[in-house]
């Protein structure tokens, strides 16, 4: 199969990224309903909105609209004001030029919001401990310097854009580390959460609660964990492969990379408020106890339906530490 062209490359990436923005945007604003309005349609307080997820998500939105629009700019100036020697091929492999500079800032900062937001759901899961991010956080910190020195090889380019190879082997390592810190963190994640799920049905077992439902609160919050983390993770493995063989696909791949955290994101947030607003007509006082270390026990209400994300972490489960030796979990 021939070499697809950059100019062609860059036509379809643009086509693909509008229908997926369009989904994001539908997304955002239903994520951003879900955080700043409660169930009854009421505006939330101060206090009780989620300011690190709202931050984020804006974030995330400005950066992918920034991209957008630079990318039609891009088209624009390829395809219809200029009119030199090589034609668009010209503006496309210019690259130290604005547009390929802020196009290529507006990729690896999107990842490392994504992946940011997974150390911090991971931090809280796991009772703000420090040791169990340690890792993820080091190889974030490393991909920050990483996106640094990307666009400073990228500046003293003139020519040949995102595929020299002064500057893949740089782009390899980032999506590496990006590949990494999502399988580590989204599976300390999904263990934390089957932990306490596992702990429910024993003590539901214990005292002759049914558990005849398979989609419980928890199993649900873990598939829509799972099923999030697959699409960044196979987007960020494709970003790897074309970068590593140096083809032109990378820019119709750099598309699915750039929305799929912020859709995924979203989609987290949505699908968690509707876990959390699934009827229960029963509500049981369970035991609940995890112990680091010799406990005693402690006594906390189960029921599907949440109040709520007081730890700030998600709606999909609400896990927080008690006292030093007991940890509670509320689904």
């Amino acid at each position: 199969m021939p070499e697809i062209s950059q100019p062609a490359a860059e036509l379809i990436e643009h086509s693909i990224g509008c229908m997926l923005y369009g989904i994001y945007v539908v997304t955002f604003g239903i994520a951003e309903r879900r955080l700043l309005t409660t169930d009854s349609g009421r505006w939330k307080r101060r206090s009780e909105i989620r300011w690190v997820m709202l931050v984020v998500s804006i974030l995330l939105f400005v950066n992918v609209t920034v991209d957008m629009s630079v990318a039609t700019i891009t088209l624009l100036d390829a395809f219809v004001f200029y009119t030199g020697p090589d034609g668009a091929e010209h503006v496309f492999a210019h690259g130290s030029g604005w547009q390929t500079m802020t196009k290529t800032f507006c990729v690896p900062f999107q990842s490392l919001l994504g992946d940011s937001v997974l150390i911090y759901r991971c931090y809280w899961l796991w009772n703000k401990s420090r040791a169990v991010i340690a890792l993820p956080l080091l190889l974030w910190f490393t991909n920050v310097a990483l996106a640094m020195r990307i666009l400073d090889v990228l500046s003293q380019i003139s020519k040949g854009a995102v595929l020299s190879t002064g500057i893949s082997p740089w782009f390899e390592a980032f999506w590496s580390l990006t590949i990494s810190i999502n399988i580590i963190t989204t599976s300390l994640i999904v263990f934390r959460i089957w932990m306490v799920e596992r702990q429910n049905k024993k003590f539901r077992a214990q005292l002759a609660f049914p558990t005849g439902s398979t989609h419980s609160t928890l199993g649900l919050a873990m598939r829509n964990i799972i099923e999030s983390g697959m699409i960044y993770t196979f987007a960020s493995i494709l970003e790897l492969a074309f970068h590593s063989v140096q083809s032109n696909m990378l820019y119709i791949v750099s598309a699915l990379e750039m929305h799929s955290v912020g859709i995924t994101f979203n989609l987290i947030i949505i699908r968690g408020a509707q876990i959390a607003q699934q009827p229960q007509d029963t509500v049981v006082t369970l035991p609940v106890q995890f112990a680091t270390s010799q406990t005693t026990g402690t006594t906390q209400s189960i029921s599907r339906r949440g109040e709520g994300d007081e730890s700030g972490v998600f709606v999909l489960t609400q896990i927080e530490k008690d006292s030093p030796r007991v940890t509670t979990a509320s689904v």
